[in-house]
């Protein structure tokens, strides 16, 4: 990792205590001395592949493959050594500019904005070659064919991470099945033409995720080293059990100075600096609501710890969710749905306008919301409820063994898998094992049914979908890991109707005679839509306000030590 921080000041960037313009200028120095070597009379232009020496300069490269550490993307050494056999028998034809140079190097520092490290980017070993050829006089076309190397292997490293991101997925965080960016067969033929590109920084930029969230969160990013760089936000302690408006006490002023260090300067009398007045606890509320707590106003036990995150935390937060954003695929769909399960939200966006929020109850930590993408299809008005196998297993035989009027309580049928009605009296239950149970159970619609009114239906391994939901109270909490793992919405009919407006066969009327007769109803859409079942702990407004989600999966441990992992 990079022995000296990166940070940004008054709209420069600094690499430990120098500017990186200053970096830049010498730099620009040492490719400059680089250059003159490389493309004066005395020394080739270009290296052609049958100079001498250099059979044993690529063999000298070649034994000193990539090897990312374990969870990484790897970028392929064989593919690099591909691109210099490619172009009249010479070898890097493309380093033959100053200009592209510099902006490559100007893209290696410039990375942090993007949650990257620049070490990562042969920054080190590039300076010192740069340094080495300068000074040689006549430099060997081993050091040449080097440094060409060190470019070619830093530009498509850094293409790579930006367009496809640093960390495995398939490691860093196993359970992200969504739909991913740059997988296919033609990413080393959008790598190439990235690195041919009279201008790199441009190209670069295109690798970068379309979705204007992960802008959102670079800016955010840079408003939090901002923070950093002037010392953080220091740390709060009470001895009180909890704070609240109306309360008169020394470290209210003390609360008052550490929300100041993140949310801007809070206004209050100095004569009153240590009531808890209205204004302070809209502050706390506001703060609350930013890093994933209950939004009541009172400072207990939950506020007071996220109040002494620190600062480089959070900064760690944001970068690995900037790294989920660059695994999401740029092509979400024309009109598709995303559900964020650390925000507890359900997004509807049309030509990449939000166009449609519910507030959602999401799976439990034993019983996790997935991640993965599929497409909706139809939605089932009053819909019965098929009890999932696990739920079978887990809840509900053991509830049926413990009490024998179970079934009858919840308006529950038992099916043979042929759809056979079973007579719940025929089964010695005292001899049933939950994890053998040969028959489905059924809970017929009603407002018991713990789908409510409607589901709607996307094919998916996780017998996951959206529905309604008898427990409305559950809406009222800002933390709402409650289900099984489906995703509960607060309001089903908006959503509907929401989805059918287009729909000429389905008015406002209509729906709502549906839902009211009681019957059960399959309704197909005639465009299908796109949904994304995400987990995103960290995520910004357009201005870059930051807001953190509680991870309440356990997830971002294991992606952030990924992500902090020297790439060698």
């Amino acid at each position: 990792m990079m022995a000296c921080k990166l940070f940004y000041i008054s709209g420069k960037w600094y690499y430990g205590i120098m500017e990186i313009s200053r970096i830049t200028h010498l730099i620009s120095g040492l490719i400059t001395a680089l250059l003159i070597m490389l493309f004066t009379s005395s020394t080739p232009g270009r290296v052609s592949v049958d100079s001498p020496g250099d059979s044993a300069a690529m063999a000298s490269v070649n034994s000193e493959p990539v090897n990312p550490a374990a969870g990484m993307v790897s970028v392929n050494a064989g593919f690099i050594s591909r691109l210099h056999e490619k172009g009249a028998g010479f070898l890097s034809p493309r380093w033959d500019n100053s200009d592209k140079i510099l902006q490559v190097i100007s893209a290696i520092y410039n990375s942090p904005a993007d949650g990257l490290d620049p070490d990562d980017y042969n920054i080190a070993d590039i300076e010192k070659m740069a340094e080495r050829i300068a000074s040689a006089g006549d430099p060997s076309y081993d050091d040449i064919f080097r440094m060409e190397r060190l470019l070619d292997e830093a530009f498509i490293r850094l293409s790579t991470h930006l367009g496809m991101g640093k960390a495995s997925p398939d490691i860093a965080d196993p359970e992200w099945k969504a739909l991913r960016r740059n997988t296919g067969q033609d990413w080393e033929i959008i790598i190439e033409n990235t690195l041919n590109a009279d201008d790199p920084l441009k190209a670069l930029q295109r690798l970068t995720p379309r979705h204007h969230e992960y802008q959102n969160l670079k800016k955010a990013l840079q408003e939090y080293r901002r923070i950093e760089s002037a010392g953080g936000w220091g740390s709060f302690t009470t001895s009180l059990k909890k704070i609240e408006m109306g309360m008169r006490h020394p470290d209210v002023a003390s609360l008052r100075k550490r929300l100041a260090g993140a949310q801007g300067p809070i206004e209050f009398d100095p004569a009153d600096e240590e009531l808890f007045d209205q204004t302070l606890h809209d502050q706390v509320v506001v703060f609350q609501q930013r890093n994933g707590l209950e939004a009541d106003g009172v400072v207990g036990k939950s506020t007071v710890e996220a109040l002494n995150i620190p600062v480089s935390d959070r900064i760690s937060a944001i970068e690995a969710n900037l790294e989920r954003w660059r695994w999401v695929n740029d092509d979400l769909g024309d009109r598709y749905v995303m559900v964020n399960t650390a925000d507890y939200t359900l997004r509807v966006f049309e030509s990449g306008e939000l166009a449609f929020t519910s507030k959602a109850i999401v799976g439990t930590n034993k019983r996790q919301t997935p991640v993965f993408s599929s497409v909706m299809k139809y939605m089932v008005v009053n819909p019965d409820w098929t009890v999932p196998p696990q739920i079978l297993r887990q809840d509900v035989i053991p509830d049926v063994i413990r009490d024998s009027a179970y079934l009858q309580k919840k308006n529950m049928k038992i099916f043979t898998h042929d759809g056979s009605v079973v007579d719940p009296s025929s089964i010695d239950w005292q001899q049933v094992s939950p994890n053998r149970f040969p028959y489905m159970i059924k809970q017929e619609p009603g407002k018991a049914n713990p789908l409510g009114e409607i589901k709607f239906m996307f094919p998916n391994q996780y017998d996951v979908y959206i529905h309604d939901t008898p427990s409305r109270w559950q809406f009222s909490k800002s933390i709402r890991p409650f289900s099984s793992g489906c995703i509960r919405i607060n309001n089903v009919r908006d959503f509907a109707r929401f989805l059918l407006k287009d729909d000429t066969d389905w008015n406002m009327g209509r729906l709502d005679e549906e839902i009211d007769n009681g019957r059960t109803r399959t309704i197909v859409l005639k465009e299908p839509v796109p949904v994304h079942i995400l987990y995103f702990t960290a995520w910004a407004d357009n201005d870059g306000t930051a807001y953190f989600g509680k991870d309440i999966y356990n997830r971002d441990r294991q992606l952030i030590r990924t992500l902090k992992k020297d790439y060698r």
